[in-house]
């Protein structure tokens, strides 16, 4: 694929698009450019609605604007009436919500007693999900409502009363309320028992349930229908998926059910433009130049009256990038209000009014985090920016499938690299990225430290006695685990509110400013960038934080050009070895790991002269134990200190390509010094599975890191392949790539030669 010169294209659909980028400093002459072209694919319409579909719900939908379904829809659709659990794989904007909705509103219409219920991974899909089956609904008086954490005490103890037909929710409200409070779903009338009469659940965005989060949502969905069978009840379940290579065996293994497959990978999709951009930027302070950049392409969009997405890499970065651009639309003669910012950390209502304002067309440039990253049907949005690669592949075709709903459209996608060597290495090979398969999902309901974690609440909804027959609907692990627990919990006790289903450290706390609420912060977020002294970024304002309450971070008003930079260091300890291997001169394991990571303090800048005018310091901790971890010993492996930590970073560089995960499920760590190793552990407690995979295919990992790093334009060392140095009292200029890949190659070589020793019984035996 050839680089692409803006000034010199001279015929091109984009060419108003891509001058004004020019002209906006967006884009230049010396950026390294690669573009590409995805061809529209025009989809098949069924010949009519399954004539076994309820009158009055094919009357609504033809009332909505929609006379015929796809071919694909309607396969879903009549398969799904035929009574069996559907699971869907189609690709983004290509109509799953109409699919799932027709079977499930035909179900409702037979009995309208029965209910409904729709799980949703994220809020803002929730909400948008609403508004689109509302049109359909409406003529057959039916009324979605939503159920979680935005809906407020008095109305959630009225629908409990009341229910509506169809109640939209998300895993922790279906753990914290469904199950810990099921009995205030069923002592009411009869026609108000929502769970006695659960006749429908779709899962939507099936994909997003994988690794950790994934896992556990296969135990809360086991317990959910033991419970449900336990009442009597058996739910059709529809669910569906937009970017998920084994759609079937992922749905069996996060519900315990058999499912039938609609696939449908390639029956619609819009004309998608690419270009994927290396920015000619300086290592220094590179960050900070890309962020004008994405400022440039908002604008560029801006003056050519485009709507975009800019995908952000962090709150911090999103807080910025918006303030600024807000300010110089005004300068520019264009309305402050079409630049919004959105983020999970607002306020329902102010999600809300600006997802509402987008359909509208009101709001023209949102910049915005991985929280409008799936489900929004908006079909206004002519392109997304995305500052930095997403945290997966995955997850870059959730976002560019925002742009371009409908395979009528035309959609541009502007990938701007980080200094990152996975970014670096799309804008290189594009081909790689439009051609790669889907990844295969990982959800492990067996895990026995997840089990653990869910067996209080099992333990509660069970009354301690789990029945034999309820084997198959909970696992073979799950269900024995439960039946030789010899306890029981106390009486009125909820286990349940205190089960964390995403992983992280927890919990979330207020943000305060003058007493009132203006957000909200998550544990980790709180300890790494809202510390006592921090000057912390929200909604294009920053702020001072003063102090710390029980349950709320108070904020004041500061000088915008000040900045804070906090020091971290981690200190790791085994706790536990499960399995090891010993080569010639290095020994392979995979265990668990404590990790204390350990704030040092800060310095406060001021930006307009890079100075630093003082210093904190509030020396604090988080303690993460209970890791899974692989790692690598090289204690009898000579002269590595030099390559050890670009070693680690390959290692977790070529992972990303051999095991399907976010590349911020884990983390990476050396040692230097008479014990040389390298630590690749996961970053939630209880494990997800991907030291495991790693222990299994560690080789083949390193094999692709080594050409990545390769494929990097530095000679030595820098931020192109490599991270900063991560261990105690190593700089990144200790760091060498060329020391990296001989070890590299000599680890790959004692591979090649076979074992020496296995792990057994807490020594290393003679194989």
């Amino acid at each position: 694929m050839n680089v692409f010169v803006p000034s010199r294209i001279s015929t091109d659909p984009m060419q108003d698009f891509l001058e004004s980028l020019e002209t906006f400093d967006a884009l230049r002459d010396t950026d390294t450019i690669n573009r590409g072209t995805v061809a529209r694919i025009q989809p098949e319409l069924a010949d009519r609605w399954p004539a076994r579909l309820n009158p009055r719900v094919r009357s609504a939908l033809v009332e909505a604007g929609v006379e015929r379904p796809y071919l694909h829809q309607a396969q879903a659709i009549d398969l799904s009436l035929n009574g069996v659990d559907v699971v869907m794989e189609s690709p983004t904007a290509s109509g799953k919500t109409l699919a799932f909705s027709a079977p499930m509103l035909h179900s409702l219409m037979r009995n309208r007693n029965s209910t409904a219920l729709m799980i949703y991974p994220m809020k803002a899909l929730a909400f948008d999900q609403r508004e689109q089956i509302r049109k359909v609904c409406e003529p057959l008086n039916i009324d979605p409502c939503p159920y979680d954490g935005d809906t407020g005490e008095e109305a959630r103890n009225y629908i409990r009363q009341m229910p509506p037909q169809i109640l939209l929710t998300n895993p922790e409200y279906l753990n914290m309320s469904f199950l810990g409070q099921r009995d205030a779903w069923n002592k009411h009338t009869d026609g108000a028992k929502f769970l006695r009469n659960l006749r429908f659940v779709v899962l939507d965005e099936m994909h997003e349930y994988r690794g950790f989060f994934g896992s556990n949502m296969a135990l809360l969905l086991r317990r959910f229908f033991r419970y449900l069978n336990q009442i009597g009840v058996k739910p059709q379940i529809f669910m569906s998926s937009a970017t998920c290579a084994n759609p079937k065996e992922h749905a069996r293994n996060l519900t315990g059910r058999d499912v039938e497959l609609v696939q449908a990978r390639d029956v619609l999709r819009p004309k998608r433009h690419f270009m994927f951009v290396d920015p000619d930027v300086r290592d220094f302070r590179y960050q900070d130049i890309l962020r004008l950049r994405i400022e440039n392409a908002a604008m560029a969009s801006l003056e050519q009256g485009l709507q975009v997405l800019v995908f952000c890499p962090t709150k911090r970065f999103l807080e910025a990038a918006f303030k600024n651009c807000r300010q110089r639309a005004e300068e520019n003669g264009f309305s402050a209000d079409s630049v919004a910012a959105f983020h999970a950390d607002l306020k329902s209502d102010s999600r809300q009014l600006i997802q509402a304002n987008i359909k509208a067309g009101e709001v023209k440039v949102v910049f915005t985090t991985n929280a409008l990253e799936i489900g929004l049907d908006v079909g206004g949005i002519d392109g997304i920016i995305m500052a930095g690669f997403p945290s997966s592949i995955m997850s870059a075709w959730q976002q560019i499938g925002r742009a371009g709903r409908g395979w009528d459209k035309d959609a541009f996608v502007l990938f701007y690299a980080m200094n990152d060597p996975i970014d670096r290495f799309f804008v290189g090979n594009l081909d790689a990225f439009l051609n790669k398969p889907f990844d295969e999902l990982v959800v492990d309901p067996a895990n026995k430290a997840l089990i653990e974690k869910h067996l209080p609440s099992l333990i509660e909804e069970t009354g301690g006695n789990v029945k034999l027959h309820e084997r198959e609907l909970l696992g073979s692990a799950f269900f024995e685990t439960a039946d030789d627990f010899p306890g029981s919990v106390p009486n009125g006790y909820k286990p349940q509110a205190f089960l964390n289903l995403r992983g992280g450290s927890g919990e979330s706390f207020e943000l305060k400013r003058n007493d009132q609420e203006i957000g909200q912060v998550s544990e980790m977020r709180r300890f790494r960038e809202a510390f006592i002294g921090a000057v912390f970024p929200f909604y294009g304002q920053r702020y001072r934080v003063h102090s710390h309450e029980e349950r709320a971070v108070v904020l004041e008003d500061c000088e915008q050009y000040l900045r804070t930079e906090p020091a971290f260091y981690p200190v790791l300890s085994l706790s536990d070895i499960y399995d090891g291997v010993g080569y010639e001169n290095v020994n392979v394991f995979r265990g668990k790991l404590n990790i204390t990571v350990n704030f040092t303090g800060y310095k406060l800048v001021d930006e307009r002269s890079d100075s630093v005018i003082g210093t904190g310091d509030t020396r604090n901790a988080l303690y993460l134990n209970d890791l899974h971890a692989f790692w690598i010993d090289f204690a009898d492996m000579e002269d590595t200190e030099l390559g050890i930590v670009a070693l680690e970073h390959m290692i977790r560089v070529g992972s990303m390509f051999v095991i399907p995960t976010d590349r911020f499920d884990t983390s990476t760590y050396s040692k230097t010094g008479n014990e040389p190793t390298t630590y690749y552990y996961e970053n939630y407690p209880g494990g997800i599975g991907i030291s495991n995979k790693l222990f299994a295919v560690w080789n083949v990992a390193l094999t692709k890191g080594i050409e990545i790093a390769r494929n990097c334009r530095c000679s030595l060392g820098c931020q192109n392949c490599i991270e900063p140095a991560k261990s105690w009292g190593m700089s990144s200029a200790d760091i060498n790539k060329i020391k990296g890949i001989e070890i590299a190659h000599r680890l790959l070589e004692d591979f090649a030669s076979g074992p020496k020793t296995k792990f057994h019984n807490g020594l290393m035996m003679p194989i």
